[in-house]
């Protein structure tokens, strides 16, 4: 595996994008989408979601040419502007693009809602998210732009919650979607702070595990309580903690880590996989749950790279942006873009 992961680097360091310009810019795009399949959500939510799309500085000036995507997701409470507007160290994702000369679309759906976020599921409370993403947005953009509508081309990335939705989707679509970036990745396992013996699960959710909670919730002809969700575990009379059997059961079946250890084989037709996380992420289940999930890949032969940084949840965001998520579907996209003409696929196995 280390053997492989040293080849790719070096075939990876000769793709290049071309030379960055200091006058090339891309613009900001934003439209508004209708969604089917938001509609009629328990919470009574807008289907109409605002989309956030930066195309490259050659969009314009070559009307003949189609671009890869990456579709990027964001953290609970978030909002795709705090990309753009200096929230993150003073980052701003247009102009980190305008620097790389980056070739590729970036899409940034708005997915937060009045409990801080969607987790990009299928979910009887917040509406069919997974299907908007997957499926709606990747059609709307692929109708309206000059877009590579191939799975080779598509990237998926996501931070905090977004990492959850980007391993959680990627795993689910491979056919739609050939490369992941999961950035600081949230809640992938029952690990750390969402162990059974955590604490957490003693007292009423709050915030993103509470979002969590509302989301995942079972639909079992009964419509659980949105306001106060149940959750996977519960304090038994002893005091010990015990499982909810059908609730623990539906977590499972959106938590990416378990997901992977069940059936390895939807992360296999990836493309290209990559992941990070803050030694001092001051979620403990994030760092844990991304190392769990760099190791269940590497025990199915799925090559990946994970970094494990020094950090915290959302200190170092620009610094990751800039020195590894982007140039990595710089890297990964380029190599599969016909508009190249080189002919090298860096992943041509599980890339076909």
């Amino acid at each position: 595996m280390k053997r492989f992961l040293v080849l790719l680097s070096g075939l990876l360091s000769i793709v290049t994008l071309g030379s960055p310009s200091a006058t090339a810019q891309g613009r900001i795009v934003v439209e508004t989408l209708h969604s089917s399949a938001l509609q009629g959500n328990r919470i009574g939510d807008t289907p109409d979601r605002k989309i956030t799309i930066h195309l490259p500085a050659s969009y314009d000036r070559d009307p003949a040419r189609r671009y890869p995507v990456v579709y990027l997701l964001h953290g609970a409470t978030s909002d795709p502007k705090e990309w753009l507007d200096g929230t993150y160290q003073g980052m701003d994702l247009g102009a980190d693009l305008d620097r790389l000369a980056a070739e590729y679309i970036v899409v940034m759906p708005m997915a937060d809602n009045r409990f801080g976020g969607s987790f990009y599921v299928n979910s009887t409370a917040f509406g069919r998210w997974e299907d908007f993403v997957a499926k709606e947005l990747v059609r709307f953009i692929d109708t309206r732009f000059r877009t590579l509508p191939a799975r080779q081309s598509r990237g998926l990335a996501g931070q905090s919650m977004g990492g959850f939705g980007a391993l959680y989707l990627a795993g689910r679509h491979p056919e739609t979607f050939g490369h992941v970036y999961a950035m600081s990745p949230c809640c992938l396992g029952f690990v750390g702070d969402l162990a059974m013996e955590s604490g957490r699960w003693r007292q009423e959710p709050r915030g993103w595990l509470r979002a969590m909670a509302a989301a995942f919730a079972p639909g079992n002809g009964r419509e659980p309580s949105i306001e106060s969700p149940p959750l996977p575990f519960v304090a038994a009379s002893d005091g010990r903690m015990r499982e909810v059997a059908v609730v623990a059961r539906a977590w499972r079946n959106y938590l990416p880590l378990n997901r992977l250890m069940r059936d390895p084989s939807p992360y296999r037709r990836l493309c290209s996989i990559s992941l990070d996380a803050g030694l001092q992420d001051e979620i403990p289940s994030v760092t844990l749950g991304a190392t769990a999930f760099s190791r269940e890949l590497g025990r199915a032969g799925i090559a990946h790279t994970f970094v494990a940084f020094t950090g915290t949840h959302t200190d170092h965001t620009r610094e990751r942006f800039e020195a590894s998520v982007l140039p990595f579907f710089a890297r990964v996209l380029a190599a599969q873009d016909p508009n190249k003409g080189s002919g090298l696929l860096l992943f041509p196995s599980r890339c076909e």
